[in-house]
């Protein structure tokens, strides 16, 4: 009869730990949980536009414009900059499965440059 009584108490000591874990997994689980839903919704962001630069001559000298295009169906705010002028960034703002573009620089001698946008959905 002792043994049993050992082994009951000793069943319910293990079960107490048990809860006690998978209770502090479960807690664990919803905080993580709306971090990977945003970094889920922050990936499915940036594979919906592309960026990329474009140099324009007209005036003996090259325009810089940035374009942004939007393959989603939501609208984008965008901040776009290059290599040559890293700030201040220029705002834009791309609608739904649309194209947008800022020019950068309006004058430069050279025409090479890189393009860097980010956009969020609004």
């Amino acid at each position: 009869m002792e043994l049993a009584g050992r082994l009951d108490s000793l069943t319910m000591v293990i079960m107490k730990h048990a809860a006690r874990l998978i209770f502090a997994g479960l807690f664990a689980l919803t905080l993580a949980v709306p971090g990977w839903n945003q970094a889920r919704a922050e990936e499915d962001i940036n594979n919906c536009y592309s960026v990329h630069g474009e140099a324009r001559y007209g005036a003996l000298a090259y325009k810089h414009v940035v374009i942004v295009t939007n393959r989603c169906e939501i609208d984008l705010q965008c901040e776009v900059w290059t290599d040559v002028d890293p700030s201040p960034r220029q705002p834009l703002s791309v609608g739904p499965k649309g194209t947008g573009e800022v020019i950068v620089r309006a004058v430069s001698p050279a025409r090479a440059f890189k393009a860097f946008g980010e956009c969020k959905g609004k």
